[in-house]
């Protein structure tokens, strides 16, 4: 059964589901229709206007609470309703939650614990939200304060997120032994002291349990138990989500299609146009697409080049759990996380695919805009890609990254990122972007190595000094400074 919900309902729970925890804006609809069917709804009460969205009721419900819900709405009506009166008193009680919610979200000022503990007690304390499980892990927690972090030792904090700040965007440069690794893994540790949450993309394993390097072991352990981050090691072990995903409406599922497809070309040198129209074709057929079923269906449609191939190696690679399995990405990420992609080897197109199958499945899923609240821009989890330029060197590559280090922020989720090589930075092409003069912040350990016209593109100036391990070139805000950056092993990531 479908109906129109008002404007003021959609932009509520648009706005505040991810903000107080809900797996998905489902479960928040689903609070206010049995909320009102609770409380009850005064019979003078008539939704605003029917300008927002046009929802289900198996959306809200699920298979298992329609008819739960139709017996609640007869109850309430004093009658069996009909379909035209089920879908009306579906509606009114629907908005009336909606309002009710949006009340309490107020009362609350916008404070999630608050906001959550008020409707359990109206819930009677110890019972769970309709068709919701009390949670095991914490909320995915949304920061509204301004997070500082230091980068030089004897230098200003760069504000992620506060007041005339653009972006939050973070590049880092250097050469192996030149103290990269060690700044990344303070700063991701001070985010971690403020409450912020994290997803590090660490390429070539810089958090691995090797026994044969005993600092190695003790950075890690501290890291690790400091942060609260579970580690990955992938094809040893899989990620728990799925990031194929379906529309139910035909004409936007085609376009989830051909946007994957095309993601998959773009880290597929040999993949053409042929090939990646038929990985389109095969995802639309699809009732619940994952990397099994999208295998099958290309050898069914008698694929048997690079495009079955592609996906049968993400396939047996086991990265990706089912469509019957996958997590939500709010569920998955309870925690900061680490994904060590170090057992890809030397396979840097594949290595580059996974990354970006993660990053695309984050910003379609968690991508939506956190309102600026006194001049800070709410964060939610910072995107940590080491090795960055595997993802960056073609054209055809650089659109994701572009696209997080200009809206990232504003959806809560900045993206940082490392390299070796500073010049990696520039891309050229359709997506053409200079990531180190777009960042906010940009630490360089390693200017030597650019000539003097790459330094004045990327550092915005000139470096005559040679550095010293652990000594950097830091752009904040278009501003050119050198000193000592800070080091995990040495700094732990506390700050005096």
């Amino acid at each position: 059964m479908k109906f129109e919900t008002s404007s003021e309902a959609h932009e509520f729970i648009e706005n505040v589901f991810q903000r107080v925890g809900a797996r998905n804006q489902a479960v928040v609809g689903r609070a206010a229709l049995f909320l009102a069917l609770g409380e009850g709804v005064p019979p003078e009460f008539k939704p605003k206007d029917a300008k927002g969205v046009t929802l289900n009721d198996e959306q809200i419900l699920g298979d298992e609470l329609r008819d739960l819900a139709h017996t609640a709405l007869n109850h309430r009506a004093g009658r069996t309703l009909d379909e035209a009166g089920y879908r009306q008193e579906f509606r009114r009680h629907f908005e009336f939650g909606c309002q009710r919610l949006r009340q309490m979200w107020a009362e609350s000022t916008n404070d999630q614990a608050r906001f959550v503990s008020t409707l359990l007690t109206l819930t009677g304390g110890d019972v769970d939200l309709p068709g919701t499980a009390r949670p095991s892990v914490p909320w995915m927690p949304v920061v509204e304060k301004e997070v500082k972090l230091k980068v030089l030792v004897d230098a200003d904090e760069w504000s992620v997120n506060g007041p005339g700040t653009n972006n939050g965007l973070l590049v880092i440069s250097g050469q192996p032994g030149s103290g990269k690794s060690q700044l990344a893994l303070d700063l991701l540790a001070q985010l971690t002291n403020q409450g912020v949450r994290f997803v590090f993309f660490d390429m070539k394993g810089e958090l691995e349990d090797d026994p044969r390097n005993a600092q190695l072991r003790k950075n890690r352990t501290q890291f690790l138990e400091q942060t609260g981050a579970r580690y990955v090691r992938l094809i040893q072990q899989d990620l728990p989500i799925n990031p194929l995903y379906r529309h139910h409406n035909p004409t936007q599922n085609a376009q989830i299609a051909y946007e994957i497809a095309n993601l998959i070309r773009c880290f597929a040198p040999q993949l053409g146009a042929k090939q990646e129209r038929n990985i389109s074709d095969c995802y639309q057929r699809l009732a619940a697409p994952d990397f099994p079923s999208l295998a099958l269906e290309l050898e069914n449609s008698g694929a048997n080049g690079v495009d079955l191939a592609i996906i049968q190696k993400i396939e047996r690679f086991n990265i990706f759990a089912s469509a019957q399995t996958g997590k939500s990405p709010d569920e998955w990420l309870d925690s900061s996380m680490v994904i060590d992609f170090k057992g890809f080897g030397t396979d840097s197109d594949t290595k580059a695919l996974a990354v970006a199958l993660i990053l695309n499945f984050l910003v379609k899923k968690l991508g939506q805009q956190l309102a600026v609240k006194n001049d800070i821009q709410p964060l939610k989890i910072v995107l940590f890609v080491d090795e960055a330029h595997l993802l960056l060197p073609k054209e055809n590559k650089a659109g994701l990254l572009s696209s997080l280090a200009r809206q990232g922020r504003s959806w809560g989720f900045p993206v940082w990122m490392a390299s070796q090589d500073a010049d990696k930075f520039l891309t050229t092409g359709t997506n053409e972007t200079n990531f180190a003069e777009l960042a906010e912040c940009g630490v360089h350990f390693s200017p030597q190595s650019l000539s003097p016209t790459d330094q004045k593109l990327i550092l915005g100036g000139t470096i005559h000094q040679k550095f010293k391990k652990a000594e950097a070139a830091l752009r904040l805000q278009g501003r050119l400074q050198t000193g000592v950056a800070r080091q995990f092993w040495k700094h732990g990531g506390t700050v005096p």
